[in-house]
């Protein structure tokens, strides 16, 4: 991704690469990013989560590990963006068009104090929503 196009954003996180779609031009005023990408867990995986977290690991190390190792059952990629302008819920069905099926979605708008968020995951009790405002 050319370094022009992301010259505004101030920070960016997640443990996969930011899509090469996610640029100033499609996000105005683009100051954060995260995105992170899932896959469900394989034996091997369960095995060294056994292993490094324990049989007796309480519920908050448990989601920290499988956070950090990519790893859910519910959803496959998770996309946060913190811009200065533009239409949220257009920005979110922009964003949503272009990730995998299951996946969750958060456009926030600092300055405004707005958000829009997008649940497509499978999670138990989740319904599946789209580019709702919050």
């Amino acid at each position: 991704m050319p370094a022009a196009e992301m010259k505004s954003v101030e920070k960016l996180e997640g443990n996969a690469d930011v899509p090469a779609w996610v640029t100033s031009r499609t996000f105005p005023g683009l100051t954060y990013v995260s995105y992170s990408e899932y896959h469900d867990a394989s034996a091997d995986e369960l095995g060294d989560a056994l292993t490094e977290i324990g049989p007796d690991a309480d519920a908050a190390d448990a989601v920290e590990y499988w956070e950090e190792n990519g790893v859910s059952s519910a959803k496959e990629a998770q996309f946060e963006a913190h811009v200065m302008e533009g239409d949220l819920a257009a920005l979110c069905k922009f964003a949503l068009g272009r990730l995998p099926e299951r996946s969750v979605v958060l456009i926030r708008n600092f300055d405004s104090d707005a958000e829009v968020s997008a649940n497509m995951t499978m999670g138990a009790g989740d319904a599946p929503g789209g580019c709702e405002k919050q």
